[in-house]
């Protein structure tokens, strides 16, 4: 699965902050996700077997520029060209826009969301 391959990416590397898949805990006030898109991600129609869709990548933390701080990492961490994580090989992984702070429902903390666009293909 193409969003737990990145998602393995950024485990451990990044402040320690635990890293999930598609959701936060309620009770983290400091972790990363990595959120893939509702319908999946998408085949490429002129390569088969390829895929050019985009995630995102979600921060919270309890302080704006402790957060912002973990975004640079996250973007430092995955932004490549022709690198191998898990099954996938990606062609390329850059981010596209600068982070989105929001405040979180019931905690009173900060989100910070970063949109990436890729392409990789299954490389077992």
């Amino acid at each position: 699965m193409i969003a737990m391959a990145i998602a393995n990416r950024l485990r451990g590397v990044i402040d320690d902050a635990p890293v999930h898949f598609n959701f936060i805990p309620a009770d983290e006030q400091i972790a990363i996700m990595v959120d893939s898109p509702i319908p999946g991600f998408e085949l490429d129609p002129e390569l088969p077997g390829y895929f050019n869709d985009m995630f995102e990548v979600v921060i919270r933390h309890t302080t704006a520029r402790h957060g912002l701080e973990l975004c640079r990492q996250a973007v430092d961490k995955l932004v490549i060209t022709n690198q191998r994580f898990g099954d996938y090989h990606f062609n390329f992984i850059r981010a596209i826009t600068e982070p989105a702070v929001y405040p979180t429902a019931k905690s009173g903390l900060r989100e910070f969301a970063v949109r990436f666009e890729f392409s990789c293909y299954q490389a077992i």
